[in-house]
């Protein structure tokens, strides 16, 4: 996989990749998503960047020069001509734009095989039923800022539309690929649609950009590629999206870099083939999902800090962790897809229903339809104008929908009442059994099961295993075997109000750190799986409630699952035979059990299971595999590479929870 983006050598992409992507796209017919689903390749795309995208650099000596001026624009030089509306450009070469346009367009409609760079170098522009920078025909269009300069471009909240037509759309609008570039400042308030919108393909390589827009902030629909850049998105719809859905080498998102805050009423980011994350930093906070994509999905690099009212990243068919830096301070579900894979990252998932979840993919039209919301995460108005023309001002006080929590806000204290964490919402979603409410007011821990009604292969307790009532938490489970949840490595924080790892197939661990606070409900478990659940590398400690308990089902690295209490805030730690410390965490709310795993157990041996105990040396999660722990409650564990009868067997395959 490819860990950063390519340059391209030439001028333009190299000619290559240009005729294997047209030759893909004109030689076959899709006839559904579900083709192009078949067909796709991440390494099929075009994720570099060409030699001219790179390039913010302007001959200002040749160029042609524009200044606009109330209502009127005057020309000096060839290619452009002053308009009733302002200013027409109608051929190939660099035009400087300077100057206020206080009601009026800057047109480009030049030849098609014509490249076009509009350097914007302190001009304000504004057009009330009509995009203030419109790119109708060009071969592509350089849009480039100025350094030290801030441009502006805003819209009024309707649009005279060109005939049989729903174009156009958004306030910077073209019709052909569309780079931006340089190191000046871009703020876009759009009150129409879409801020900054490429009906091809939108790259994004370096400036400063203030977007509010009453839809999406920026659209690229063959696909958006950001190399760098600083970013305020403020979007009624989605911040980021690229939507083409008939070519499987399109309707990519891809970030290199750059640093982002985005505050959306739908997704974050929306892609409809991936969404490809190999550097950067972002801060997004989203009525829907995060990230969301309509097939795949792959985290390389970035550094992340989500907060959603859905998922914080949901991919429908296959959804990797190589990499990067996430922190989900709140959601529905953290991770998302019908085959999850996690090779590496530091991953911390506060979640209000799943922690991880494998369910299967839904690759039909309406699966993930667009919403526009008025009020977005913080409370603000998208596309409400701001001062320069810029992003526009949260309201004070604004109230955050039901369902999306803010990064650092305090939990709602019917969700503090037995140590749950912070950033869960009190109100429990997704398939919770109806009694889990209940079962979360007390301060102690439910009375684990033991013997034949440990839910294990004594005799399951859990209705949904039994053929129950689906009503009270039951309806039996049905593995899909397309689904996996496959963790290799990395490190993995869950905190989980319903099942933190749950599959509807299969569960796999052969590396990495997996550390599990799950429900205190017994409806939910830690663990939750349809099919198989094996281990055979990785360390693994998790603790949640009693009533669907699930362990592995074998593998080649020894385990032990065993009843034992603690409360929220309260090591949990397990000791070798020499006092050694194997693996430790903080859990962070009351617990009836807890599963556990190390490449340091042997098949048989004996270890020791410390709860509230002082351990030397633990990270911020309290984890570490060395060093001594002091005090605490002991319970003596067993681990084998087989489940056992009782609390330690695997407890059968329940219902997970799906989506």
């Amino acid at each position: 996989m490819e860990g950063c983006a390519a340059v391209s050598t030439d001028a333009e992409n190299s000619a290559a990749s240009e005729q294997a992507a047209a030759a893909s796209a004109s030689d076959v017919e899709y006839a559904s998503f579900e083709e192009v689903a078949a067909t796709f390749d991440e390494s099929a795309l075009d994720l570099g960047y060409s030699k001219r995208d790179l390039d913010a650099s302007h001959d200002a000596s040749s160029a042609t020069v524009i200044t606009l001026s109330g209502d009127s624009a005057s020309v000096q030089g060839a290619g452009a001509q002053a308009s009733a509306a302002g200013a027409v450009i109608s051929s190939a070469g660099t035009y400087i734009v300077s100057g206020e346009l206080t009601d009026g367009q800057l047109l480009v409609d030049a030849g098609d095989d014509d490249k076009v760079q509009l350097v914007l170098a302190g001009a304000t522009i504004h057009n009330e039923d009509a995009p203030a920078i419109y790119v109708r025909n060009a071969d592509k269009c350089f849009v480039t800022l100025d350094a030290g300069t801030e441009n502006n471009l805003s819209d009024g909240s309707s649009y005279a539309l060109e005939s049989d037509s729903d174009e156009p759309y958004a306030t910077l609008f073209s019709r052909c690929d569309l780079t931006l570039n340089g190191s000046g400042t871009l703020n876009v308030t759009s009150a129409y649609r879409h801020a900054v919108c490429s009906k091809d393909d939108l790259v994004v390589v370096s400036g400063t950009y203030n977007i509010s827009a009453v839809e999406d902030g920026l659209r690229g629909r063959d696909s958006v590629k950001v190399r760098d850049g600083v970013f305020t998105i403020q979007a009624g719809g989605d911040g980021i999206k690229s939507n083409k859905d008939d070519d499987p080498t399109k309707g990519f998102v891809s970030i290199d870099g750059g640093a982002f805050d985005i505050q959306a009423g739908d997704d974050a980011v929306q892609g409809k083939t991936l969404i490809r994350l190999a550097g950067g930093s972002l801060t997004v906070a989203a009525n829907d999902d995060a990230f969301h994509s309509d097939l795949e999905m792959h985290l390389l690099g970035a550094s992340i800090e989500a907060s959603a009212g859905d998922d914080a990243f949901h991919a429908e068919t296959k959804l990797t962790v190589d990499g990067g830096i996430v922190n989900v301070a709140s959601c529905n579900e953290g991770y998302e897809a019908e085959k999850v894979y996690v090779n590496g990252g530091d991953t911390h998932i506060v979640a209000s229903d799943d922690g991880v979840n494998a369910s299967a993919a839904d690759l039909s039209d309406d699966a993930d339809a667009d919403t526009v919301s008025s009020t977005l995460p913080n409370g603000g108005t998208p596309g409400a104008p701001g001062k320069g023309g810029g992003a526009a001002t949260p309201d004070a006080g604004g109230q955050a929908p039901a369902g999306a929590q803010q990064s650092g806000q305090a939990p709602d204290a019917a969700a503090q009442q037995d140590g749950q964490a912070p950033g869960a919402a009190g109100v429990q979603q997704g398939g919770q059994a109806p009694d889990a409410a209940g079962a979360q007011q007390g301060g102690s821990a439910p009375e684990p099961p033991v013997g034949d009604n440990a839910g294990g292969a004594g005799g399951a307790t859990d209705p949904r295993q039994q053929g129950g009532d689906p009503a009270a938490g039951g309806g039996v489970g049905q593995a899909d075997n397309s689904c996996l949840i496959q963790i290799n490595g990395g490190y993995l924080v869950v905190d989980s109000v319903g099942d933190a790892i749950d599959s509807n197939d299969n569960v796999e661990v052969t590396g990495g750190v997996l550390l599990v606070s799950g429900p205190t409900s017994d409806g939910d478990g830690a663990f939750d799986y349809d099919g198989s659940a094996t281990i055979s590398g990785g360390t693994v400690l998790m603790v949640g409630s009693t009533g669907m308990a699930q362990s592995f089902t074998g593998g080649t690295q020894a385990f032990a699952m065993t009843s034992a209490s603690g409360e929220a805030g309260q090591s949990v730690c397990v000791v070798d035979g020499s006092g050694n410390v194997v693996a430790s965490f903080t859990a962070t709310k009351r617990f009836g059990m807890v599963l556990t795993s190390s490449p340091a157990f042997a098949e048989g041996g004996e270890y020791t299971l410390v709860i509230g105990g002082e351990i030397a040396n633990a990270n911020a999660d309290g984890y570490t595999d060395s060093g001594a722990v002091s005090g605490g409650s002991e319970t003596a564990i067993t681990a084998s590479c087989a489940a056992s009868a009782g609390m330690g067997s695997a407890g059968g395959p329940g219902a997970a929870g799906g989506k």
